[in-house]
């Protein structure tokens, strides 16, 4: 990461600015904090994009698009403003290598890499297209490699510069060695076929280092795009039939995502997925104790974006997103809590529907963050003997509804059972239980135990 420079804000909206990520075709990308100490990747529009109201109105369509964008797979999009001086979005940061820089290193990826980078593609770009999204540069800078699977960055914002490249010269919404041929074209119409266009050739850069088309000049590479055959020679032998249908020049050719990741059903991506050099790559790109930045790793244009717990190398998704993680070296005191086995008549010491201002009132240190959500400012707090950052949510009526806990990652596997046993649920694998109108949901696969009271949840 690099510092920044003078030119350089030192906040944007709600964050302040620690370093330089990277860059794009559409603006500079920092590491940010939020109110909260939230590691964030805050993507900072060009000011000539900025100036163009038909780049807004797109940009702002896209954002509200995207940020219903959820699933395991994808860098969720947590806050923006496309109506700022110079618009701006807010995405996870998830500390690891994109697919490009750690090819570019270590080389191809084996066979079984392969399968569960295929699988999780698939399945960020079913969570994508569920949205009435096509993501239009897909391509190995765009994904992020995490230790329980890939992410996929960047989804959808790329079609805000449409309107501008009409009259910008030398726009071009996409990246030549992986546009599908009806990019390459200019067609009108661009469909979700378009981005399994892309997957394949995303596959085939992971499987043998080059991209399909070759590459050169950017006008010599669309060329080959749209009329001449892939080279897949060098793919690996599992993935070489799935890679050619996915580069048919016809989109009603190509196989659709559902069908993709049912190929790959039971792709395991469990933290050895990857080769130890990769992972090694992972683990090195980590934030500083201090909260200053990212460890000594440098960081190629548009490979990094993502929050995430900086040791835990996992992603947040669902609520958990929105929890803020503590940085190495802070010392906190957790806050007492209310019996675990009375949670239906309220949470640390404030009942079911107490107000923002009763919450103000027992915590003084207490401030809101990402506009709804609500921390004490006294650290993590204690449940079951597990000190775990935790964020408070008000309803539209102003009460307490539902409190959200994320274990780090060595508390994990333990944290469902010790939730579970210590409400009397009947056992260790139950997700959800239920007292009265109080409902607690343990998210397995979210990584994140949410209590909710059913009767202010009016959300």
């Amino acid at each position: 990461m690099e510092a920044l420079q003078p030119s350089d804000p030192d906040r944007v909206g709600g964050y302040r600015l620690v370093g330089r990520l990277g860059a794009g075709g559409m603006g500079q990308v920092f590491l940010g904090y939020s109110a909260g100490g939230r590691p964030v990747a805050v993507k900072l529009i060009r000011p000539e994009y900025g100036t163009d109201a038909g780049f807004r109105r797109s940009f702002a369509r896209e954002v509200e698009a995207a940020r219903r964008v959820g699933g395991f797979f994808t860098a969720q999009v947590v806050d923006a403003d496309p109506y700022a001086d110079r618009p701006w979005l807010v995405s996870a940061y998830v500390p690891g290598p994109s697919l490009h820089a750690a090819v570019a290193e270590h080389g191809a990826l084996p066979t079984r890499a392969l399968r569960v980078l295929a699988a999780g593609l698939a399945e960020a770009l079913v969570a994508i297209h569920n949205c009435v999204l096509v993501h239009r540069d897909l391509k190995p800078g765009n994904v992020i490699l995490a230790v329980d699977g890939p992410r996929v960055i960047d989804f959808g914002i790329a079609r805000a510069l449409e309107v501008t490249s009409q009259t910008a010269t030398g726009v071009m919404c996409g990246t030549p060695a992986y546009m599908s041929p009806e990019q390459a074209r200019g067609d009108t119409e661009i469909s979700p076929a378009s981005d399994v266009f892309s997957l394949g050739s995303v596959l085939a850069f992971a499987s043998t280092g080059s991209a399909p088309f070759g590459d050169g000049h950017p006008a010599a590479v669309l060329y080959r795009v749209v009329q001449e055959t892939p080279d897949l020679l060098l793919v690996d032998d599992g993935l070489r039939g799935l890679v050619t249908a996915c580069l048919a020049k016809d989109p009603a050719a190509r196989p659709t995502t559902t069908e993709i990741l049912e190929t790959f059903a039971g792709a395991d991506a469990s933290e050895d997925w990857l080769p130890q050099p990769v992972t090694t790559m992972i683990s090195d790109v980590e934030l500083d104790g201090d909260g200053d930045g990212l460890s000594d790793v440098d960081v190629a244009e548009g490979e990094i974006g993502g929050v995430e717990t900086p040791r835990a190398g996992r992603q947040r998704r669902g609520l958990s997103r929105f929890i803020p993680t503590l940085r190495r070296g802070t010392v906190a005191v957790p806050p007492t809590v209310s019996n675990p086995s009375a949670i239906e008549s309220g949470w640390n010491g404030l009942t079911w529907g107490a107000t923002v201002s009763q919450f103000q009132a027992r915590f003084p240190a207490a401030q809101q963050e990402n506009g709804e959500w609500w921390v004490t400012g006294q650290g993590p707090e204690s449940f079951c003997g597990i000190a775990m950052p935790t964020q408070y949510a008000f309803n539209d009526h102003g009460q307490l509804y539902l409190v959200v806990f994320y274990p780090e990652a060595r508390d994990r596997e333990r944290v469902s059972v010790a939730f579970l046993h210590t409400l009397g649920a009947p056992d260790g694998t139950t997700t959800r239980w239920t007292r009265g109108d109080v409902v607690v949901d343990v998210k397995v696969a979210s990584v994140a135990v949410s209590i909710t009271h059913l009767g202010f949840n009016a959300r």
